[in-house]
């Protein structure tokens, strides 16, 4: 992926154009990780059979590996929902700032979301 070096850009984004780009990242990993759960779903519903027979007939040592399995992965899903709860809170406290005229341009000044 290449990102662009929005700073020497002759026309950079508006404030408001910045926010909505944001909380666009936000909402497209919100749909990935929610892409993951489903995934793990269908793999569990798999696992354990339409009646719940385990049609695989796993042995125990099987059954509690899958479930380490997917004890990590919705492990991982919870660490990274916490990560874009704590970006998401940043985006509103950068919106907060600009609608209160404390910070003008947000690629220049982005230290002082720091200061408070």
């Amino acid at each position: 992926m290449i990102i662009p070096n929005v700073l020497q850009d002759k026309n950079p984004p508006s404030n408001e154009e910045i926010i909505a780009k944001l909380m666009e990242s936000i909402a497209e990993e919100e749909i990935a990780l929610a892409n993951i759960i489903s995934s793990e779903a269908d793999k569990i519903n798999a696992f354990v059979g339409e009646s719940l027979d385990f049609p695989t007939s796993p042995t125990n040592q099987e059954i509690l590996a899958f479930n380490q399995s997917i004890h990590r992965i919705i492990e991982s899903v919870l660490m990274k929902e916490w990560l874009l709860l704590r970006k998401l809170e940043t985006v509103i406290s950068l919106k907060e700032k600009i609608d209160h005229g404390k910070l003008n341009n947000p690629l220049i000044e982005s230290e002082e979301l720091n200061e408070d």
